[in-house]
């Protein structure tokens, strides 16, 4: 008998409990960060710094102030570079903001991914990172297709 009011108690729960664990995962969406320029500085054998231009595009209907961001940079899938920014900016609502960061990486991964364009026919993209906001952790994420030269090469051989 009690072994019966216990699975009403646990079903009659559940929707709550269901309700309760969503909630920590929805919330307003993270910036959108898109790479717009990407400038050599200085290269030697172990090492490469870039510079990165980004734009941020706040998406929630909320202005944001960052503190401080970190990007991470992938090129087909391999490690391109690292970097992060301590410059503060308000991000305004519904607004966007373009800043330079400095990116390091390693010397030898632009080879490889010389090789791997050569190989593949595409170049491919991926940027992840946290923005450092009144003490919170807003990860962020994006990716996309630099050029593909299937594309390039199918478009080029349709009449229209």
């Amino acid at each position: 008998m009690s072994r019966t009011i216990d699975r009403r108690r646990l079903l009659a729960l559940l929707p709550a409990a269901t309700l309760a664990a969503c909630t920590g995962s929805f919330g307003p969406p993270p910036p959108r960060v898109r790479i717009i320029d990407l400038r050599p500085l200085d290269a030697t054998m172990f090492e490469q710094r870039w510079e990165v231009l980004l734009r941020v595009e706040e998406q929630a209907g909320t202005s944001l102030q960052v503190d401080a961001m970190t990007v991470a940079i992938e090129l087909n899938g391999q490690e391109f570079g690292t970097g992060r920014s301590d410059r503060p900016f308000l991000l305004p609502a519904h607004g966007e903001h373009e800043m330079s960061l400095p990116l390091r990486g390693s010397g030898l991964g632009l080879v490889d991914q010389l090789a791997t364009i050569g190989r593949r026919g595409e170049l491919k993209w991926r940027m992840e990172g946290v923005f450092l906001s009144a003490g919170r952790q807003i990860p962020y994420r994006d990716d996309g297709t630099v050029f593909s030269l299937r594309d390039t090469l199918r478009d080029s051989l349709l009449p229209f």
